[in-house]
């Protein structure tokens, strides 16, 4: 949000008092989150998360995932948006299937499949070494950077083959 709006995280969270950042998702690490907040809800935080065992040993290295991350990342967040609208774009042009756009705000797109066409989508992209998440009808696509610009266009090729 902080990206796509051209502001800062304290103009987005000024009006909240306790929030949370995944870090493992657009920011790229490979787990972890933050959450912020008066110091009585950190604590019962920190507590609730006792109780329930959610402790973890030698986190060190995902911290320093995560800080990398914080530092490294977060502008390049746009470029996971620009990729995004590329390949809603792409999807729009092919015809048995229903991409907006316009509804694309960050790093994803919503694409709305012909009824029984979504296993054998999943099949032909998954020949070509493209996995597919799960759903029938209206499937989430979501860049991230991983996902290149190249990779992006053969999405949309192998879609739009699948679809002639």
């Amino acid at each position: 949000a902080v990206v796509k709006l051209n502001t800062s995280a304290a103009k987005v969270v000024e009006n909240v008092d306790t929030v949370s950042l995944c870090l493992s998702k657009g920011l790229g690490t490979p787990a972890g989150a933050v959450l912020v907040g008066p110091a009585d809800f950190i604590r019962r935080a920190h507590r609730i998360r006792k109780l329930v065992g959610g402790g973890m040993r030698q986190i060190g290295v995902l911290a320093a995932a995560g800080l990398y991350a914080l530092d490294h990342h977060i502008e390049r967040l746009a470029d996971d948006h620009d990729n995004a609208l590329r390949l809603a774009e792409g999807l729009a042009q092919v015809a048995s299937i229903h991409v907006n756009p316009d509804d694309v705000q960050t790093n994803m797109v919503f694409m709305q499949l012909p009824d029984g066409a979504a296993d054998g989508l999943r099949n032909h992209l998954a020949e070509r070494g493209i996995l597919l998440g799960g759903g029938s009808k209206k499937i989430r696509l979501v860049t991230h950077l991983d996902v290149t610009k190249d990779d992006v266009a053969l999405l949309v090729r192998e879609i739009s083959e699948y679809f002639v």
